[in-house]
């Protein structure tokens, strides 16, 4: 007759090691709950980053209308305090005031239209100099009788290329619009510290000024879009995911509504709350290609925005 095999004593720190284990898998397992529809930021389930908010694209939007910048450098309410002389130099830049009238603050924005301006300075070349995280960044600007129809780049003062000012009266001098997006590292810098100096110099007569910064929520096409595909995203909350989406008009007939094709990517947001984004190619042929016979073109959009980026 066969020996009966003696059973194998395990000892009871293993079995709990083992049931334990098992139980892990099991959780681990689990299939996830599906994210809810709609434009709200949610918590996000993910055990790697329990903090961070998942924000959500729109299945369809209704193109908003564009912020409203500065008028003119003259009707800008920050141009001086009262308190100083009207003959002192100035030098400032203004993206004008809080376009969502939360605040009369005067200051340059991220992404909005701004304006250069100087005040009191004498005929000829003036040199501007602006500081931003430990950097310096040098340019010239010229005063000219008409500004010329040069379309002006988003990461102009930063660039080191001159630029023009026309006469707007008084002793003032004024930039043509430009959209204020500096290219890095110019615009981290920015970011990280939420103002900059700005100066400017024409033989002996000087001024300075500090300039805050004001950082929306948006995003925007960066300096060199057609060679690099870059978008800049901005002003969400710090660690926030934010999706990039492609959308195409809902038909000819209302070609003010967006409606989303597809997710193409998505940023996590630093703390200093600006990411910079490679669009796919397939998708940058998608949106940069002339629109079509109805004059409707693929949109590209981030979260909230309810406008294409451009």
């Amino acid at each position: 007759m066969a020996a009966r095999r003696p059973t194998r004593w395990r000892p009871p720190v293993l079995w709990m090691l083992g049931l334990f284990l098992g139980a892990g898998c099991t959780t681990l397992a689990e299939t996830p709950t599906a994210a809810p529809a709609g434009r709200a930021a949610t918590r996000s389930a993910t055990p790697s980053s329990p903090d961070a908010l998942d924000i959500l694209l729109a299945q369809q939007f209704e193109l908003g209308g564009e912020g409203a910048g500065p008028v003119s450098c003259r009707d800008d309410p920050g141009r001086g305090a009262p308190s100083r002389p009207a003959n002192r130099p100035r030098v400032w830049v203004t993206s004008g005031q809080d376009a969502t009238g939360a605040s009369d603050a005067v200051a340059a924005g991220i992404g909005e239209e701004s304006l250069l301006c100087l005040q009191g300075f004498p005929p000829g070349p003036i040199t501007i100099t602006i500081k931003a995280g430990g950097r310096t960044y040098t340019t010239t600007v010229k005063p000219v009788a008409e500004l010329s129809a040069t379309p002006s780049a988003s990461d102009d003062l930063f660039n080191g290329r001159p630029m023009e000012v026309e006469d707007g009266g008084g002793g003032l001098l004024q930039s043509g619009f430009w959209n204020f997006l500096p290219s890095e590292p110019a615009l981290t810098d920015l970011a990280r510290s939420r103002r900059f100096t700005v100066a400017a110099r024409s033989g002996t007569v000087r001024a300075e000024s500090e300039v805050p910064l004001r950082l929306p929520r948006g995003a925007a096409t960066m300096q060199g879009w057609e060679r690099n595909h870059r978008i800049a995203v901005y002003g969400y909350p710090a660690g926030a995911r934010v999706p990039i989406g492609l959308y195409h008009p809902k038909d000819r007939e209302a070609g003010e509504t967006m409606v989303l094709q597809r997710q193409v990517g998505r940023v996590v947001m630093p703390r200093h709350q600006v990411a910079v984004f490679t669009v796919p190619p397939d998708v940058f042929r998608t949106v940069s290609t002339d629109p079509a016979a109805d004059g409707n073109r693929a949109c590209l959009s981030v979260a909230d925005l309810a406008t294409c980026i451009t």
